[in-house]
């Protein structure tokens, strides 16, 4: 996920801000995927409020929800999907979340509040850079995987040519060629996917010496 040490720092904040016995605003569990807070109402009543941090963040805001039909605390939560940019960060859908809540309510907004209002603007431009440099390095190296797929899928192509094709077909038996043939459609779509480590070149010599094992004499003498 992009940013996750910024997030894992707001996560920090907003925890030591709010703790589980603030009269007001609770966060009672936030991990990297999820945060769990509660706000405590002008009556006493807790509405408890989570919110999902989605793959796309910081690119879109967290997912909130809350069980309850109350149209103060839904108008809210409603409100925290609207956001762009910084205010797609946890620390300040925390902060808008609590006025929104605050105002609707007609309550005074926690002093502890300054804490989260204040840090984008002393913090912002290096949480920008921040994500906008980690992003642009997981770009780059999705071009460097998709380069080594290319390079892949050309090494194959090299090596099947209809000769090649007939001489492995004539040295090898077909249920042999079928295995190979299985191996190399597997390695293409796990490079795809990005689920194989390792090097191409490793691959493809590991895939010549099993084609060499399959036509050699002394593999189809074992086998018969």
């Amino acid at each position: 996920m992009a940013c996750l040490n910024v997030l894992k720092q707001e996560i920090k904040v907003i925890e030591s801000t709010f703790p589980k016995n603030h009269d007001r605003f609770q966060v009672h569990a936030a991990t990297v995927d999820e945060v769990i807070c509660k706000f405590v109402g002008p009556t006493g009543r807790q509405f408890e409020i989570i919110g999902n941090i989605t793959e796309t963040y910081p690119g879109t805001p967290p997912v909130w929800f809350a069980d309850t039909d109350d149209c103060k605390v839904t108008n809210a939560i409603e409100k925290l999907g609207q956001t762009t940019g910084l205010n797609n960060h946890v620390i300040n859908q925390v902060g808008i979340l609590i006025s929104e809540l605050c105002r609707t309510y007609c309550l005074s907004e926690p002093s502890e509040l300054q804490r989260l209002i204040q840090m984008p603007s002393s913090s912002g431009a290096s949480t920008s850079t921040s994500c906008s440099s980690k992003l642009t390095d997981e770009e780059d190296d999705d071009d460097d995987d998709e380069e080594e797929v290319e390079e892949y899928i050309q090494l194959e192509m090299e090596e099947s040519t209809p000769e090649s094709t007939k001489k492995q077909v004539d040295d090898m038996e077909i249920q042999h060629l079928e295995t190979l043939e299985r191996l190399r459609q597997n390695q293409r779509q796990d490079y795809l996917k990005g689920a194989v480590t390792g090097s191409v070149q490793a691959t493809d010599r590991l895939m010549k010496e099993l084609r060499d094992i399959y036509r050699s004499d002394s593999f189809k003498k074992g086998n018969k």
